[in-house]
């Protein structure tokens, strides 16, 4: 399984539901988890990802609730970077952000 597998998915059914600089809680539609991979521990393998990410401090994934909160260091990522994201709804315009930001990760 890719990054693109997970957070493709993840980006396109985002909103923001409460961003301070430095936390953002993003909530997700609940058929986000229909169009994740099948596999177990999902949780584990989206925070192996978000682990590799050097911008990301912490991130608590809840998948039954259809949230995420992300921990993110400012100097790294402007906090203008999620609505960014977040809005973005061109699947390829989310890869290219995703590329350009996080080029350690392979999508």
């Amino acid at each position: 399984m890719s990054v693109e597998d997970y957070l493709i998915p993840l980006l396109e059914e985002a909103e923001i539901a409460h961003h301070i600089p430095g936390r953002i809680r993003l909530k997700f539609n609940h058929n986000i988890v229909a169009r994740l991979p099948k596999i177990n521990g999902i949780e584990k393998e989206i925070q192996k990802i978000a682990n590799q990410i050097e911008a990301i401090k912490n991130i608590r994934l809840n998948l039954f609730a259809g949230s995420v909160v992300v921990q993110y260091d400012t100097d790294i990522l402007s906090p203008d970077f999620w609505q960014e994201v977040v809005g973005e709804k061109d699947v390829e315009q989310l890869r290219e952000k995703a590329r350009t930001l996080f080029p350690c990760l392979q999508f």
